[in-house]
């Protein structure tokens, strides 16, 4: 009997390592629920860098940066980024991505452009914007900023905060997050996410994916509201005037 009940045991054991192989795939971003988004990260612009932001191959490049090693346009990609894809990435008018010649904003019809320095161990790029707007948005790995140039508004602890040029930012993991560039100094940031690697594993989630998402629609409300507030912008798309070239 007790054999039997062994074996009975075994079996079905085994079939439910069978039946649950499955589970050790993490879904594809397709198949993941909508996140519902927090309105804003707690925390603001800091002048040391956030403990959850460190990392030593960022901390490299920064320390290049801050000593005059690397610019904008000599700073180099490691070799998780393909060498075709080592220039300066913008968008047209359209959304569509595109580069941006001579790495210039002139050749950036978003008035922003940005380069690609690392998709593994951890995804880290960087960015150079003229004066701006950008869409609020959330995803659901943690992202750091540091401030290379310029200066910029961003959402912070449920306001838009000044971020000046060698300050760090920490934003929490579905948390939205927004930074309109509205001073003609225009903004550059480094940016990273901490111990998250493989940037085409990332979902963005813009307001059009949390539609009829009652909950995520009024966050992304209050962001509006907010942006009005402080900075007299009607919703993402709604500014063209205020951000003419």
């Amino acid at each position: 009997m007790m054999k039997k009940l062994a074996l009975l045991i075994g079996v079905f054991c085994s079939g439910s390592v069978l039946a649950n192989a499955h589970l050790e795939h993490a879904q594809l971003p397709y198949q993941q629920a909508t996140a519902i988004p927090y309105d804003s990260t707690p925390y603001t612009p800091q002048d040391t860098m956030p403990e959850q932001c460190k990392d030593p191959m960022v901390m490299q490049y920064i320390a290049d940066w801050e000593a005059g090693r690397v610019d904008f346009n000599t700073i180099q990609s490691n070799d998780s980024i393909a060498k075709d894809q080592r220039f300066c990435k913008t968008m047209d008018d359209d959304g569509n991505i595109m580069e941006a010649k001579d790495c210039k904003l002139e050749n950036a019809p978003v008035g922003y452009l940005w380069k690609e320095l690392s998709d593994a161990p951890v995804v880290i790029g960087i960015t150079n914007g003229g004066k701006s707007d950008h869409a609020p948005h959330f995803h659901g790995q943690p992202e750091c900023y540091y401030a290379v140039s310029g200066r910029a508004r961003t959402l912070a602890d449920g306001q838009y905060k000044w971020m000046e040029k060698g300050q760090y930012f920490y934003i929490p993991g579905n948390t939205i997050h927004n930074t309109p560039i509205t001073d003609e100094q225009g903004f550059g940031v480094m940016y990273w996410y901490p111990k998250n690697a493989h940037f085409d594993g990332f979902k963005y989630y813009w307001r059009k994916d949390v539609k009829n998402l009652r909950v995520a629609e009024e966050a992304f409300d209050r962001i509006d509201a907010l942006r009005k507030a402080a900075m007299d912008l009607g919703p993402y798309g709604t500014n063209q005037d205020k951000f003419k070239k």
